[in-house]
């Protein structure tokens, strides 16, 4: 089977997972691993599984993520799976549902088999800390508790996580 891992990764977090997928999907099957800005959307044709990998930006994918799922073509790939980071610890599964919702909705669109999205905790970006936690309006206490919660995230549990839904999904 021909396997791309493609993602758009800002701080190394959603890389991290994505080499944690390629290295699975390696196994038994002819996969490529490349940054998102390096593919194009017509490229997916003769794959026959994609992953996609995204960083949740203020709860939606990233911006270049989103666009690159309008522009695929129809019939491009039988079967895609997505993988996204967040920094906060957890969410509800109906909130996962909304997260994922453009590539779900890409799928049906483009005829291609929605086959899941791993999610999994990441570490934010330092410079971004003090407006994310303006933005949620947490006190410098509840903030240090979460930054404590996604230091070295994504970790080698993640990334085990990862390879356990990319065999899943592949299997």
């Amino acid at each position: 089977m021909k396997v791309l891992v493609t993602y758009f990764s800002q701080s190394g977090n959603t890389e991290k997972i994505a080499k944690g997928i390629f290295e699975e999907a390696s196994k038994g099957n002819q996969a490529e691993l490349k940054k998102l800005e390096d593919v194009g959307a017509g490229d997916f044709a003769g794959y026959d599984f994609i992953f996609i990998g995204s960083p949740l930006h203020s709860a939606n994918l990233a911006a270049p993520v989103k666009k690159f799922l309008t522009d695929i073509q129809a019939g491009s790939s039988p079967k895609m799976a997505g993988f996204i980071t967040h920094f906060a610890p957890a969410y509800p599964n109906q909130d996962m549902d909304g997260f994922v919702e453009p590539i779900q909705v890409a799928c049906k669109e483009k005829g291609i088999a929605y086959k899941g999205c791993f999610d999994c905790q990441g570490a934010l970006t330092e410079s971004l800390h003090e407006m994310v936690q303006k933005k949620l309006n947490l006190s410098d206490e509840q903030w240090a508790g979460m930054v404590k919660q996604m230091t070295g995230h994504p970790n080698e549990d993640d990334v085990a996580n990862a390879k356990a839904f990319a065999r899943k999904v592949l299997g």
